[in-house]
């Protein structure tokens, strides 16, 4: 594939999973990985809570907002990974293209209940299930992989966590 790979994260509200995703990726990929993120019904801010777990792990974060995939509309992308948690019953969203497609299923932080400290390890599980899975994404020779390889390849990274 032609580098940088062009990665969409999609989710419903695009405040959270699709955020962590969209910046996760573009930090670990130094280049090779370019990502953007947005919600089928974007809430139209971004959770401060995962702003603070990104920047708890030292990832910069270039001006995330929380955005509609129609004002994506017209963009190329190699993948669409969708992170709604079709578990929890949310829907996932659709994106009308020619671009590989792989979903991994994450639980939504944005709901979470209880204590501050119970809530900021729940956004910390989401960023570390993000972030093994984009690591093992990066690690890949993307510049040698073809399309269908790399459905399969990130496929497998998403069974092999699994959801712990």
């Amino acid at each position: 594939m032609e580098l940088p790979l062009n990665v969409l994260f999609l989710c419903t509200g695009n405040s959270c999973r699709s955020i962590l995703g969209e910046a996760i990726a573009n930090h670990l990929g130094e280049g090779r990985i370019r990502a953007r993120s947005a919600g089928s019904q974007p809430t139209g801010q971004v959770h401060p809570r995962a702003l603070a777990v990104l920047e708890r792990h030292g990832v910069p974060v270039d001006q995330p907002a929380s955005k509609s995939m129609d004002d994506l509309e017209g963009e190329r992308f190699d993948v669409i990974i969708t992170v709604c948690d079709a578990a929890a019953g949310e829907a996932c969203p659709v994106w009308l293209s020619e671009a590989a497609k792989v979903h991994w299923g994450i639980p939504d932080p944005a709901g979470s209940e209880g204590t501050d400290d119970e809530i900021d390890a729940v956004f910390e599980l989401t960023y570390e299930r993000l972030r093994q899975r984009l690591e093992k994404l990066a690690a890949l020779d993307l510049a040698d992989i073809n399309p269908l390889g790399l459905v399969a390849s990130m496929q497998k990274i998403h069974r092999e966590l699994g959801q712990e």
